[in-house]
């Protein structure tokens, strides 16, 4: 699975955010272009031996770490992932909260990696494929890793938008507590055979505390979840093939409120008895017949509510009534 993009817009502009990436992708650029990507990487990664013996010239590349990259890939995806899931984070605490809040992150998860290796001492050697207290440690993944951790604690219930490649590529719509969820899990199964001191060139345990430090301390952060009263744009409905042609498509509005969601549907011409409803957690069929007039539309929630329709007002052609939030 890979994400796209998640329906949970930000309600400001995410400047940080975007900052972040373009000087990640800025600094890898500029080392890949002039051919000495490995040699910047010794420089500015974080080794864990010099961190571990204090060394003052070399404490810095704990934050310079942050901002280094081993390969295409590699950038890509981490840029990916701060693309589609740091936005909100930054919308929820704030522009200069949030740019120390992913640094943060990055150093929490530079010592959980740290204090890993320590843990494999006894089966660390001389061989390829075996972690070394020499080998530097670069990416922005551990500070990714905490805005992943405070996502899912703020926004579980997200829609994200993702790739599955299994036979076939399709793209689904799942919630951020799967997403993330499964991908933590895998974080700590490899986490967990890496401590043998076998290793796969990833920092499992760099994710793992960043994850870890991002949900726990996103609240003390300030983190205020915006959740915006205005109309949501709903997708196209979907008639089912056996619906008549002549079948009306009514006009439905969504309103996102703090605890409600507030559904506007134009019927003009039916009577509140021939109106039908059908409502589930994240979505809801509106359908109503009366002589030679009949609705149907489907509308998709843009958030996960209680499947019960409360004050039901049916008044000169047009229905209101809302849905509890389920948080």
């Amino acid at each position: 699975m890979f994400p796209l993009y998640d329906e949970n817009r930000p309600s400001t502009r995410p400047y940080v955010n975007y900052a972040l990436i373009i000087i990640n992708v800025g600094v890898f650029l500029y080392f890949f272009i002039q051919g000495t990507l490995d040699d910047a990487i010794s420089t500015f990664g974080a080794i864990p031996g010099d961190i571990i013996a204090l060394r003052i010239e070399r404490l810095w590349t704990l934050l310079t770490s942050m901002f280094m990259h081993a390969d295409i890939t590699h950038i890509l995806g981490n840029m990916v992932y701060l693309w589609v899931f740091g936005d909100n984070i930054e919308d929820a605490i704030g522009h200069f909260r949030y740019l120390i809040f992913y640094l943060f992150g990055g150093l929490a998860a530079s010592f959980t990696h740290i204090a890993s290796v320590i843990f494999t001492l006894p089966s660390l050697g001389p061989y390829w494929g075996y972690i070394s207290l020499e080998t530097p440690a670069v990416g922005a993944s551990g500070a990714i890793s905490a805005v992943l951790g405070a996502y899912l604690l703020l926004y579980p219930r997200a829609r994200i938008r993702t790739i599955v490649f299994y036979i076939f590529i399709q793209i689904v719509r799942v919630p951020a507590y799967y997403y993330l969820g499964f991908w933590f899990l895998y974080q700590l199964m490899m986490g967990m055979v890496s401590l043998t001191g076998i290793s796969s060139g990833v920092a499992f345990w760099a994710h793992i505390g960043g994850f870890a430090a991002g949900f726990l301390a996103v609240k003390p952060f300030g983190a205020k979840p915006k959740r915006r009263g205005e109309t949501v744009p709903t997708e196209k409905p979907v008639t089912p093939l056996y619906v008549s042609p002549y079948v009306r498509t009514p006009f439905v509005d969504v309103l996102v409120e703090e605890e409600k969601v507030r559904i506007i549907a134009e019927l003009p011409g039916v009577e509140e008895r021939d109106i039908n409803l059908a409502i589930s957690n994240w979505d809801l069929v509106i359908s109503a017949e009366h002589g030679n007039i009949r609705y149907y539309r489907r509308v998709e929630l843009p958030t996960m509510v209680i499947p019960k329709a409360e004050e039901p007002i049916y008044n000169n052609g047009v229905l209101t009534f809302t849905l509890q939030r389920s948080i």
